[in-house]
């Protein structure tokens, strides 16, 4: 059956990195989906997320806002890409990477979308 979430209705959490704010929208939990996941995540001006991955999920990152800087590779801070609003971002299963908002003054807020029903965030020391 089809299902319509409005903003109200989305389950905010903080998720595991610090300052960051997540709403998510579909998921197991919300909608009962069984293989997709998608939410909002705002950043704070200057704000980044820890080193990590998404395990088995693959990540598709639409810039709705603002202007990120994601640090990808062996050690999640090897090589680096900028998007801007409009962009997409694509993050393979299991890419050891980080996400930051480029801007001081202004949020950063994404789209995020994977091929998992849960939010799966795997911190890497």
């Amino acid at each position: 059956m089809a299902k319509r979430v409005r903003p109200n209705q989305r389950l905010a959490e903080k998720g595991k990195h610090p300052g960051l704010d997540r709403e998510i929208a579909v998921s197991s939990s919300t909608v009962g989906s069984k293989g997709i996941y998608a939410s909002i995540v705002t950043t704070p001006p200057g704000g980044s997320t820890l080193v990590h991955h998404h395990g088995d999920c693959e990540t598709s990152i639409y810039v709705m806002s603002g202007r990120a800087r994601f640090t990808f590779g062996p050690t999640g801070l090897d090589r680096e890409l900028f998007a801007d609003e409009g962009d997409f971002v694509y993050i393979p299963a299991r890419e050891v990477h980080t996400e930051s908002n480029v801007s001081l003054t202004d949020q950063l807020v994404v789209l995020v979308t994977r091929n998992c029903a849960d939010p799966v965030t795997e911190i890497v020391e």
